[in-house]
């Protein structure tokens, strides 16, 4: 059998194809219609909008409506609809149908013989005849081309043949061609007879625009009760059977490749999902990020750290320490970035940076606050770190500096057709990042912009005010202290709340005293009516 690429290869060679009636193409799309559109598919790819019965058409239509069923489903499906193509040509065959029957009908004594040698004679005149009109229709039907379409039939004695089909079609096809020679025997034969058709690829060929398909036929005496119409129906719900269970193995192999391709697809996104933010990731997995080169202006917290004193701090280390150390630094410090809602930008050696407000935003004063907040957890986790660090051997674990700013930015897509980053300019990068470099080590320094809505998260101490290059104003810079004391605060409430309890209840208890007095004075005027009747 040809592989799928010589197939291919052959169906688009440009040679003085020959040409097949409309009619055929269309009962072929119709055949395949109960298995989707596939007919129409190719079609489609064909470039043709609809098929004119009257009209010839390039063999290479019908060949890759077959092409495309033999892919799917096997030689099951090639079989199964060259059985029904009888059905849904009966006005084409119609030639075949009547002159078959009369010959047969001048034939019927020598055919219902009980001596074999006279029935086989008259068999081997009966194929003969059926193989010629056959072979008429083939060349008829067929326009153009290098081969000698048609039929031939050799017979070989006690009921064997030797019959060739020459057909505009692809040798791989044969089964199609195998189940229409077999759907003609048996609508004619199968009452006295039976019949196995079987193909013989030794004997077979094909070249350019035609394939002769060889088929050793052998009839057996067999007289039946069974009409030829109901032998040809069983024939072909055998062969819807051995179709539907095709049609299954695909569905469960397309199932297993889906599934396959499914968790390839899963695996190569989670590598992906390193290399870039995750609300990105995220974003253009979904289908709902654009790549085109383009940017806008948002205000956003911008936040930049780094390890103090790397170079002589990593100097005293083995690379294999440097490197586990700095990967236990920067995955517990991007757990904590994740966790807190940041877009992680870029890590620049020793250096990182994050911003807040973009693609998802809480808003510019919970995005500040988010990003002081993930400053402080991250000082904290430093401190377990560093003690950690000590006593596994880091005799002068880590220090990170950390600076924040808050201000408008350029966001978006950077760099050109081949190539894009994700990433924000401007001149408040470049404020967090100086802010970052002026820091203690251990600290976090951060702009008023960015303090002013995390005013009750921490205390500050003011550090002299910066003057940067392309900024117009005066930065005043604050460095963080400490978180604020929340014990003092919910104590002070939870006394003006237990205060407020208490006036209420007060109040509830004048009011309770009033409604009784008023009663009171109610029953009172009562009694002093009731005397003055007395």
């Amino acid at each position: 059998m040809l592989a799928k690429t010589k197939i291919n290869r052959l169906l688009k060679k440009k040679l003085s194809d020959p040409t097949i009636a409309g009619t055929v193409i269309e009962s072929s799309i119709a055949q395949m219609a109960s298995l989707g559109a596939i007919g129409k598919l190719v079609l489609r790819e064909q470039g043709v909008a609809e098929i004119d019965p009257r009209k010839q058409y390039n063999y290479k239509l019908r060949s890759a409506i077959h092409q495309a069923a033999f892919e799917r489903f096997g030689d099951a499906a090639l079989y199964f609809f060259g059985l029904t193509q009888v059905e849904k040509m009966q006005g084409v065959l119609k030639d075949l149908y009547s002159g078959m029957s009369k010959f047969m009908e001048e034939n019927r004594e020598e055919l219902d013989s009980p001596n074999m040698n006279i029935a086989n004679d008259a068999l081997d005149k009966c194929i003969t005849e059926q193989m010629r009109i056959t072979g008429n229709m083939i060349a008829d039907a067929t326009v153009g081309g290098d081969g000698k379409y048609g039929a031939t039939c050799n017979a070989l004695g006690d009921g064997k043949y030797l019959i060739s089909q020459t057909r505009a079609a692809l040798l791989p096809h044969y089964e199609f061609d195998r189940a229409s020679l077999v759907a003609a025997l048996v609508l004619f034969h199968s009452k006295t007879w039976r019949i196995a058709v079987i193909f013989d690829p030794e004997q077979s060929s094909s070249g350019d625009g035609w394939a002769t398909c060889v088929y050793q036929v052998k009839f057996e005496r067999q007289l039946s009760s069974t009409s030829m119409g109901e032998t040809f129906a069983n024939l072909k719900l055998e062969a819807r059977d051995e179709l539907l269970k095709a049609v299954l193995r695909y569905s469960e192999n397309q199932t297993k490749e889906l599934e396959a391709q499914k968790y390839k697809l899963e695996n190569l996104s989670s590598k992906l999902g390193k290399y870039v933010p995750p609300q990105i990731h995220e974003a253009l997995f979904a289908g709902d990020y654009d790549t085109e080169i383009t940017t806008r202006r948002k205000k956003l917290t911008i936040f930049f750290s780094d390890i103090a004193n790397f170079t002589s701090t990593s100097e005293g280390l083995q690379p294999e320490d440097l490197t586990k150390y700095l990967n236990e630094y920067f995955s517990q410090m991007t757990q904590i970035a994740l966790d807190c809602g940041a877009t992680i930008d870029k890590y620049i050696g020793d250096a990182m940076m994050v911003f807040f407000g973009d693609p998802e935003t809480k808003g510019e004063r919970e995005d500040a606050r988010a990003c002081v907040t993930m400053a402080l957890r991250m000082q904290e986790r430093m401190a377990m770190l560093q003690t950690k660090w000590s006593n596994e051997g880091f005799a002068n674990p880590f220090q990170v500096r950390m600076g924040i700013n808050t201000g408008y930015c350029n966001v978006g897509n950077f760099g050109s057709d081949q190539r894009l980053t994700y990433t924000i300019i401007g001149g408040e990068v470049n404020v967090a990042q100086r802010l970052e470099a002026g820091a203690d080590a251990n600290g976090i320094l951060m702009s008023f912009e960015t303090y002013a809505h995390a005013q009750d998260l921490i205390e500050v101490e003011e550090r002299n005010a910066i003057k940067m290059k392309g900024i117009s104003r005066e930065i005043k810079v604050l460095a963080v202290r400490k978180r604020k004391n929340k014990t003092k605060n919910k104590n002070n409430e939870a006394s003006e709340m237990s205060n407020s309890v208490e006036l209420s209840e007060i109040e509830i208890l004048k009011n309770d005293m009033n409604s009784v007095k008023s009663e009171i004075k109610s029953i009172n005027n009562n009694i002093h009516s009731i005397l003055k009747k007395i």
